[in-house]
């Protein structure tokens, strides 16, 4: 993927000092683990079968980051609910052969876990398929705190999530940051009053992602770790 900087476009200030956190939460799909190819797949087969279109690559970008349904009664307001029974069909039978973390993220996590960091996971994922792929793709044991998508009253973009797992963890927002792929990520970790990063290492728009101006946007996941932008306070030593 290509993540030089097109022209004209406002990259946030990597300029200021680092910041100081001791709560890390994640988005997981686009940013945990690469499931565009799960997701594809099951949007493929279910709007074919029921619309017989064929969809192309392009138009598949971002269909992770927003719920089935947003996506499928785009097609036809009338066959939604036979359309959303066959994507999942097709999804819960096939994701476990096209999940997997993308490279460097279970060192990450492993990292920022041995420095006494509180690492949490806020997805729009249901419960039912989120549990399953925290077991496929081996990343259950990194995690604190997880929230899932029907967890809370109000998913993202709303901050619920963010909140719900800085009380769990007993962190302070101040020293939270919230990292994903997505505009709602973003906008939940604002809202949260967390530090806000955009994982450009994911399949999502990047301009989508700059335009909400996160706080930091990290290029790959190595640069959580690379000490330019964020440092790592042990939970133990704010106490």
């Amino acid at each position: 993927m290509n993540n030089t900087p097109a022209d004209g476009e406002r990259v946030p200030s990597q300029s200021r000092p680092p910041y100081a956190v001791n709560c890390f939460i994640f988005d997981f799909d686009g940013t945990l683990i690469h499931s565009e190819q799960a997701y594809a797949a099951a949007f493929s087969y279910s709007i074919r079968l029921h619309t017989g279109l064929e969809l192309d690559r392009n138009e598949l970008r971002g269909f992770w980051n927003v719920t089935p349904r947003e996506v499928l009664v785009r097609y036809s307001e009338v066959l939604v609910e036979e359309m959303i029974a066959t994507f999942e069909e097709h999804y819960y039978a096939n994701h476990h052969n096209l999940l997997a973390p993308y490279d460097g993220i279970p060192e990450l996590l492993q990292s920022l876990a041995s420095m006494g960091a509180r690492l949490g996971l806020v997805s729009m994922k249901p419960r039912r398929a989120g549990e399953r792929e925290l077991d496929i793709t081996g990343l259950r044991p990194l995690l604190n705190s997880v929230v899932w998508g029907d967890d809370v009253p109000r998913p993202k973009p709303e901050p619920d999530g963010v909140l719900k797992v800085i009380e769990e963890l007993g962190a302070d927002r101040r020293s939270t940051v919230v990292i994903g792929d997505s505009a709602f990520d973003m906008m939940m970790g604002r809202a949260a009053g967390a530090i806000t990063a955009a994982a450009l290492w994911g399949g999502s728009s990047r301009e989508a992602l700059i335009s909400q101006q996160p706080d930091l946007a990290l290029e790959s996941p190595s640069e959580v770790l690379e000490g330019r932008h964020l440092f790592v306070v042990s939970s133990s030593s704010q106490r």
